[in-house]
C-alpha cells in the first residue's frame, strides 16, 4: 500500500530536474531521493553552468616542460596538495567516450552541480608545456584554450596532448578523476577523445549511489565493479633550511581586506639536473613489485616540468615578506589508474 503523502512543488521541481541533469527517468530519480534524502538534492535552478572560481582556484598557468621529443608526450605531472590514498583503496571505472569542448564543459557543470566535490586539480598537458591550475572553471578555460595559448608561447606539440583532473569527493581519501586526449580538429569543432571516469574509494563502497549520481552526470551510465589496486608512492624531506626559488606567488582576493591573500606559491622544479636526488626518491620507492618496477623507470618525469605548484597550509598576505622553507614532497604513480601516461602527482611542502 502506498502511502497518500502531500509532498511540495519545490520537491517535485528539484527531483525533475535532477532526474534531467543525471539522465534518469523520473521514477528512478524519486527512489534515488528516497534512498539519499532531499538534502543531496541540487537547488532547483534553470541552465546549469560551472561553479564560480573558489577561494583557492587559480590559472590555468602555463608551466614550461623539458619535453622535446615524442615519447616526451606521456610525461605529465599534477599537483593536487591533498591526494593521499587510504590502505584499502578501491577504484570504480566507466567506459571512454568523445565530446566535445562545449559538451564537455556541460557535463563538467552538470558533475559539479550534483555536489560532494571539493578541492581539484587540473593539468591540459603538451610536448612542451602544460596549463595547470585549480577549479573546474578554470579547466574548462584551459581546454578552449590551450591549442592557441601554446601557440603563442611557442611550446612544442605532439598530434595528441592529454588532460588529468582530480578532485576531492565527500568521503576521506576518495577522489574523483577525469583523464582525457587534448582536443583534435573535428571538422568545425574541437573533439576531445577516450574520456575516462574513475573513482577511488577506500575500501569496497557500502552503497554505490553516489558514484553512479555523479557518472550520469557526466554522461556515464555504466559502472564496472570496484577493484583493488595499489599505486607506487615516494618522497623525501628537505634539509632544515632549505630555500625554494619561488617565481610566483598565487593570491586570492578576500572580501572586506585590501590586501590579497597569498594560498600558494610556484617554484623552480628543485629535481631538475639532481640525480642523486632522482636515485633517493627510486630507492624509496612503496608498492608493489610490478608497479614498483614501471615507476622506477619513469622516475625522471618527476624533473620534465621547470616548476611545481606548492599549497600554503596557513595563508599570508601579499605585502607581508615572509620567508619560506621547502620542506620536501611526496609523488604518486597515477599511470596504473588509466594504464596511459607516466604521470605522478607531486605534492611539495612549504612552510613560511
Amino acid at each position: 500500500m502506498r502511502p497518500n503523502v502531500d509532498i511540495p512543488w519545490s520537491i517535485h521541481g528539484r527531483i525533475k530536474e535532477h532526474a534531467e541533469q543525471t539522465d534518469q527517468t523520473i521514477e528512478e530519480a524519486y527512489i534515488e531521493t528516497l534512498e539519499n534524502g532531499v538534502r543531496d538534492l541540487p537547488e532547483q535552478r534553470g541552465e546549469v553552468t560551472l561553479p564560480r572560481p573558489g577561494y583557492n582556484d587559480f590559472g590555468p598557468r602555463l608551466i614550461r616542460t623539458q619535453g622535446t621529443d615524442s615519447p616526451d608526450i606521456n610525461d605529465s605531472v599534477t599537483f593536487h596538495p591533498f591526494f593521499h590514498l587510504g590502505e584499502d583503496s578501491m577504484e570504480i571505472r566507466t567506459r571512454t567516450d568523445d565530446m566535445d569542448v562545449d559538451e564537455f564543459t556541460n557535463r563538467l557543470a552538470k558533475l559539479h552541480n550534483v555536489g560532494r566535490l571539493s578541492t581539484s586539480w587540473f593539468t591540459v598537458h603538451q610536448l612542451g608545456g602544460a596549463l595547470v591550475g585549480r577549479g573546474p572553471a578554470n579547466l574548462a578555460t584551459a581546454v578552449r584554450e590551450a591549442h592557441a595559448t601554446f601557440a603563442d608561447e611557442d611550446i612544442p606539440t605532439y598530434k595528441n596532448g592529454h588532460l588529468i583532473y582530480i578532485a576531492n569527493l565527500a568521503y576521506e581519501d576518495e577522489y574523483l578523476l577525469i583523464r582525457a586526449e587534448l582536443p583534435r580538429p573535428s571538422r568545425d569543432k574541437q573533439l576531445l577523445s577516450n574520456v575516462e571516469l574513475r573513482f577511488i574509494t577506500e575500501g569496497v563502497p557500502v552503497t554505490g549511489a553516489l558514484y553512479q549520481r555523479l557518472a550520469r552526470a557526466f554522461g556515464f551510465n555504466e559502472l564496472f565493479n570496484a577493484t583493488a589496486f595499489d599505486l607506487p608512492r615516494t618522497g623525501f624531506n628537505a634539509p632544515e633550511g632549505s630555500t625554494p626559488a619561488v617565481t610566483e606567488q598565487i593570491t586570492t582576493e578576500e572580501e572586506n581586506y585590501d590586501d590579497p591573500s597569498v594560498n600558494g606559491i610556484i617554484i623552480e622544479n628543485p629535481l631538475q639536473n639532481n640525480d642523486d636526488l632522482l636515485s633517493h626518491l627510486k630507492s624509496e620507492l612503496g608498492g608493489s613489485d610490478r608497479s614498483k618496477s614501471e615507476a622506477e623507470h619513469h622516475i625522471e618525469v618527476l624533473a620534465n616540468y621547470d616548476e611545481l605548484y606548492c599549497d600554503l597550509t596557513h595563508n599570508h598576505g601579499l605585502s607581508e615578506d615572509r620567508e619560506y622553507e621547502f620542506k620536501g614532497l611526496s609523488a604518486t604513480y597515477i599511470k596504473p589508474l588509466f594504464n596511459r601516461n607516466s604521470t605522478w602527482n607531486l605534492t611539495a611542502s612549504v612552510s613560511w
